[in-house]
């Protein structure tokens, strides 16, 4: 369709409206015109007729109604008022005539209204006793006012008349107002058909054949040709479309292709991993699993189906909105296939490792858990903590004897001892207090790792812990010469703990800082808020800068740096560790490099 045939219907179509609305608007105008007249002139004359007639029935109420001349000069003050109203009446009556007839009409009325007010004149100026004459002159009066009333009753229907004859006019002038504009709603009706049917052919229909194109190339089919047709704009338009159209076949070949291929890829990593991997959606609903997890699946009889305490550890981080990576060999999960007999596996121990998916299922996250079997680091970590224990109670009590046999030698309860034997004896003592250290500090790991330890937490505020630490194991950095800064911001929320077990981390961190830091530098306490929900309990002191390497192992059991000469356990911070995981919390060293200022943090989670 031509863009000109198009604008020149628009245009046609606009005209005629225009056209139709200025002629309403002149017909309208021309009605509220005459309306406004009928208003203003005809009933204006009728309403001052009867106002008229009104004050002559008053004035003629009040003194005619006198029948003795001395009371007549008592209505003269009513008189006058009334009086007043006749002559405003009479002027506006002679400013509204109009026609020959009003005015000849208004004339009449205007002379009979001065012999009215003569006679009342002569009436006022009666003396006393003059019966005879006040009746003549009401007579006289009541026979002018008759006259007053006729000539304004033509008046009236002279105005009357002339009212209704024009309210006609305006109706007849209505109706043909209303068929011109029928007549034009009619034109401009056809005219719009005419455009109407001129667009649908020429623009809507390719429209619809370009809707229907686009519905099958969505449904992939890519053959789909749109005639060109429609005019320039329309036939470009779909020309585009076709090109387009090639395009994205091409496209959507080379991307199938390459979506199959990592398909294949992914598919093979998923087989080539040694660990059984599931991928669910928000539901927990097991989407894909690779071979080995569906063999896991069968043998625990739930075949397509989550373990239940792998729910329970994803259910966990949703609830923590994070991926959990877990590294801590007891939180593995112990998964038993639910057949019994010789030639049946038993269960493995798998430690789940959480990942979140987001998007992954249209608007909802879905998750993928890789199962590391840890079997034989579980049993192996169940064996040493056993090993532990044994050997700390089994060499704690003779330990202990040996130790109190030391002492009474060197209390010399068995008899006098030679200078020589005594520093012997201290050198021993010393050792054995060593060893009962050690093997205290075994002791206590172990009972830890092994979950024995119970905590009682309960809500406290940061704050505080570190002042009670400062005072009760500052020591270790008072005897350097070390002074404390205490860095608590107000308004930190309370933290859940086991007061004596924070204590023993507190404790370590501030002996570490009296042990390795500098003679004399200040020792920061700082506790701060942090958004991942917990609260920063840290030590900073400064001392000999710790390695990459250092400070991944310096948590670890009997970790001790090459070139110190501090006494210890190498057992302390590792426990701290341990109270950490225990309260749901973490701890760690930051030190950068280059500098010589050490972080030991402990992370304590919010109370609710």
């Amino acid at each position: 369709m031509n863009r000109w045939t198009l604008v020149g219907g628009l245009t046609v179509t606009l005209l005629l409206l225009l056209t139709l609305s200025g002629f309403c608007v002149w017909a309208t105008r021309g009605l509220t015109d005459d309306i406004g007249n009928l208003i203003s002139q005809n009933y204006d004359s009728i309403r001052t007729v009867r106002e008229l007639r009104s004050a002559l029935t008053r004035i003629n109420a009040q003194c005619l109604a006198v029948k003795d001349p001395a009371g007549i000069p008592a209505t003269s003050e009513i008189f006058l008022q009334e009086k007043e109203v006749v002559e405003k009446r009479l002027a506006r009556m002679n400013d509204l005539a109009v026609s020959p007839f009003e005015r000849e009409v208004v004339a009449r009325v205007t002379a009979l209204s001065q012999r009215y007010f003569s006679a009342y004149d002569e009436l006022f100026s009666l003396k006393p006793r003059a019966n005879d004459r006040l009746v003549e002159l009401s007579r006289t009066i009541i026979s002018l006012t008759g006259d007053l009333s006729a000539a304004a009753d033509q008046l009236v229907d002279y105005n009357e008349n002339a009212l209704m004859a024009r309210r006609d006019n305006a109706a007849l002038k209505g109706r043909r107002v209303t068929v011109i504009v029928m007549g034009f709603a009619v034109f401009s009706l056809g005219i719009y058909v005419l455009t109407s049917m001129r667009l649908a052919r020429g623009i809507f229909e390719p429209l619809r054949r370009l809707r229907d194109a686009i519905q099958l190339v969505s449904a992939r089919r890519f053959d789909t040709i749109v005639p060109v047709e429609g005019g320039e704009e329309l036939g470009q338009i779909a020309g585009s479309f076709n090109a387009m159209a090639g395009e994205l076949q091409r496209y959507i070949s080379e991307t199938d292709e390459r979506a199959v291929t990592a398909n294949r890829i992914s598919r093979a990593i998923l087989e080539t991993l040694p660990y059984p991997i599931y991928i669910v959606d928000g539901d927990f609903t097991v989407r894909q699993a690779n071979p080995r997890a569906e063999t896991l699946s069968k043998v625990l009889g739930i075949p397509g189906v989550l373990p239940g305490e792998v729910r329970r550890r994803i259910d966990e981080a949703a609830a923590q909105d994070r991926d959990m990576l877990d590294d801590d060999i007891r939180r593995a999960v112990y998964l038993a296939p639910t057949e019994t007999g010789p030639t049946v596996q038993p269960g493995r121990y798998y430690l789940p490792q959480v990942f979140r998916m987001a998007g992954a299922f249209g608007a909802g996250d879905g998750w993928a858990v890789l199962l590391v079997e840890v079997t034989r680091l579980r049993r192996n970590d169940e064996a040493r903590t056993k090993a532990l224990t044994t050997l700390g109670h089994e060499v704690k009590t003779p330990v202990a004897g040996i130790r109190m046999s030391l002492h009474l030698l060197l209390e010399e309860k068995l008899g006098a001892i030679n200078p020589d034997q005594r520093e012997l004896l201290e050198v021993a003592r010393d050792s054995c207090e060593r060893l009962l250290a050690v093997l205290q500090a075994l002791l206590e790991l172990a009972r830890l790792e092994s979950g024995r330890t119970e905590l009682r937490p309960e809500p406290y505020p940061p704050g505080d812990l570190l002042t009670e630490a400062v005072v009760t194991h500052g020591d270790a950095v008072r005897r350097t010469g070390g002074t404390f800064v205490l860095e608590i911001p107000p308004g930190l929320p309370l933290v859940l703990v086991d007061l004596l077990q924070t204590n023993l981390v507190l404790a370590n961190f501030l002996s570490n800082a009296g042990k390795y830091g500098l003679p004399g530098q200040p020792v920061v306490l700082r506790a701060q808020a942090r958004a991942d929900g917990f609260v920063r309990l840290s030590v900073l002191n400064h001392g000999r800068p710790l390695s990459e390497a250092e400070q991944a192992h310096v948590f670890d059991p009997f970790f001790r740096r090459p070139g110190e000469n501090s006494e210890g356990t190498g057992l302390g911070l590792a426990i701290c560790r341990e109270i950490a995981m225990l309260h749901g919390g973490r701890v760690g060293v930051f030190c950068q490099d280059g500098s010589d200022l050490i972080e030991f943090f402990f992370d304590l989670r919010r109370a609710k």
